[in-house]
């Protein structure tokens, strides 16, 4: 019976091994809604790829960093981490071994998450279909290359712990999904010369990986002129018709996030950015333009151009109201995109077109990356900004270029 006992016992330990525990629904269910509140699946999966398996490119002004695998494979994912380990590399920054991790994983937002969260994440995480897939190797340039310059960094940038304690029980959780679970300031607030977040100027709108995202504080070029049923609309849906349209990385917040948060939580965030101190924007409201439109006369050179915005946006943006997108052309002055003048989303959505889906609606739009030349989307682009957006920006077949470079 002895000589049985011990390989019986090892046996078993190495069962327990290759088979954890499986948490309850309970907690997977929250990791699930947890994992699609912070876009997981977002920052990695890449075009294509398989769910969770890592390689999205992130572009940063040091080089190109490669998002990771954390499907449960054992060899490239989390298959052999622990939950503490997981915890560690959200709370702290660090990897498996100790090592320090890139800021362009959000760790800065992730460490004020309860470890509650971060262990239903990671249960959620474990039971994913595992993907034997190695990303390319990051591509930074010297001395970027050298994670131990990442403790510097950290000590100019990054404060781990929880948030602040909020008196308002809605505020609070608000604060919680916006700063900790959502991660909203990496995309919403601009750098500083370390890449750290400008605490001073935070939500005030910024760009990220050739994406602007918005203003969203309480400022006129911001929210403030947003009631709370539209924001709710734009949050479940990713538009208010003839308003307000999330495109590129929102999209995806939008498909991927927002549209499942429910009610209780959709009111706490929108109370949250309510409280948003005002900072001024760069994109001009509404209020501020006063684009032409179709009114007053065209140049040879507007001609074409609105002849092309006829033939390949007409049969959405229809002059009925009637198409399957906003009113063409009454409805361009509305859209953040149209009155930047810088152009960058509206270069963007050009090429690569739109594909969300909202809580109960799906929107697409087809792209003109392989249909159109950069000189003529520089030429629609500069129409469209000047003449619906109000601005006199002139967006050049090189921007056009650079835009189409990045990976998409």
């Amino acid at each position: 019976m002895r000589s049985l006992a011990l390989p019986l016992l090892a046996g078993m330990l190495l069962l327990s091994k290759a088979a954890p525990v499986r948490a309850d629904e309970a907690t997977l269910t929250r990791g699930e809604y947890l994992t699609r509140l912070g876009n997981c699946q977002g920052c990695h999966t890449r075009p294509d790829g398989a769910p969770f398996a890592g390689g999205v490119a992130f572009d940063t002004p040091f080089g190109r960093l490669y998002s990771s695998n954390i499907t449960p494979d054992r060899e490239h994912g989390l298959g052999d981490w622990t939950a503490d380990e997981f915890r560690r590399a959200l709370h702290d920054g660090l990897g498996r071994d100790g090592e320090q991790l890139y800021p362009a994983f959000p760790y800065t937002a992730f460490t004020r998450s309860s470890d509650e969260d971060v262990a239903a994440i990671f249960a959620y995480l474990q039971i994913q279909r595992p993907v034997p897939y190695a990303p390319p190797a990051n591509a930074l340039r010297f001395p970027f290359d050298q994670r131990a310059l990442i403790r510097g960094w950290k000590w100019l940038n990054f404060t781990p712990g929880p948030l602040p304690v909020t008196a308002d029980a809605q505020v609070a959780r608000g604060a919680y999904l916006a700063e900790a679970v959502g991660h909203c300031q990496e995309c919403h607030t601009p750098r500083t010369w370390s890449q750290g977040l400008d605490s001073g100027r935070a939500y005030a709108g910024a760009t990220q990986q050739g994406w602007t995202a918005w203003n969203l504080t309480a400022d006129p070029r911001g929210l403030g002129g947003w009631s709370d049923a539209k924001l709710a609309s734009y949050l479940r849906e990713g538009h208010q018709r003839g308003e307000a349209v999330a495109a590129g990385p929102m999209a995806e917040v939008v498909s991927g996030g927002t549209r499942h948060l429910n009610d209780a939580d959709l009111g706490a965030l929108i109370a949250y950015l309510r409280t948003l101190p005002a900072q001024p924007g760069a994109v001009p409201a509404r209020a501020e333009v006063q684009p032409p439109g179709e009114a007053g006369p065209l140049t040879a050179a507007e001609a074409e151009s609105a002849a092309l915005l006829q033939s390949a946006c007409a049969s959405c943006h229809a002059p009925d109201d009637q198409g399957p997108a906003g009113p063409y052309p009454r409805s361009f002055s509305t859209y953040s995109a149209v009155r930047d003048p810088a152009g960058t989303n509206l270069v963007r959505v050009l090429l690569d077109g739109l594909d969300r889906q909202g809580r109960t609606e799906h929107a697409f739009m087809p792209a003109y990356r392989e249909l159109l030349s950069d000189q003529q989307l520089a030429d629609l682009a500069t129409y469209i900004g000047r003449r619906f957006g109000g601005h006199a920006a002139d967006i050049r077949p090189e921007d056009v270029a650079a835009a189409r470079e990045r990976e998409h």
